[in-house]
Parts: C-alpha cells; sequence; structure tokens
C-alpha cells in the first residue's frame, strides 16, 4: 500500500488513476487533467509528469507533444503489479501468445 499524506491507496488505485490521467492527456480534456493533478495521488508523481501534464492542460488541442512520461510510468506501474504483461513473452502451455491489432480503414 502506497501512503499519500495519510490516506492509503492500494495498487489497483494507483494504476486506476494513472490510467484516467494517460486517458484525459491523450484526449486533451484540460478541465479532466486538472481535476486529477488535485487529487491526492496526484502529490506523488514524478515531477516531470506533472509539468507534463500541467504542459498538455495549458495547451490543450495545440499541444503537439505525447505525454510520453506519464505512459512510461503507468508501463512501469502495471509491470511492477504484475497487472501487464509482454505479450511477445507470455507464454500458454508452452505457445507464444500472438497479440492482434486491428488497423481503422
Amino acid at each position: 500500500m502506497q501512503s499519500v499524506h495519510n490516506t492509503k491507496y492500494d495498487g489497483a488505485s494507483v494504476l486506476a488513476f494513472l490510467d484516467s490521467l494517460c486517458t484525459a492527456l491523450l484526449a486533451r480534456n484540460a478541465q479532466q487533467i486538472q481535476e486529477l493533478l488535485a487529487h491526492p495521488l496526484a502529490r506523488a508523481l514524478p515531477r516531470q509528469v506533472r509539468e507534463e501534464a500541467l504542459l498538455i492542460a495549458r495547451r490543450g488541442g495545440r499541444a503537439m507533444i505525447a505525454p510520453v512520461q506519464t505512459l512510461r510510468l503507468y508501463n512501469q506501474t502495471a509491470h511492477l503489479l504484475g497487472a501487464c504483461s509482454d505479450p511477445a513473452t507470455a507464454t500458454t502451455n508452452g505457445d507464444l501468445r500472438q497479440l492482434e491489432m486491428f488497423v481503422a480503414q
């Protein structure tokens, strides 16, 4: 469990928060980004992630940057919590699993 200012959060809550932040950043939803940055869990974000989120919130749809720092933090957190595995290395009964990707036409 992680504690942010005397409030306890489990790994799933942290991952859900990061997922919401990534979604808001990718959508360039300034209002939702600001609301998430006001959440107590936002105090535990690395400086680079907060700065990236603030920049995207300020610029909105004009922001020509990807939320790389936030996506990296989400990916690292997911792997640490065991919520995510690399489909290229995951095996089921000794068989390699295939990742299917669909392209919009």
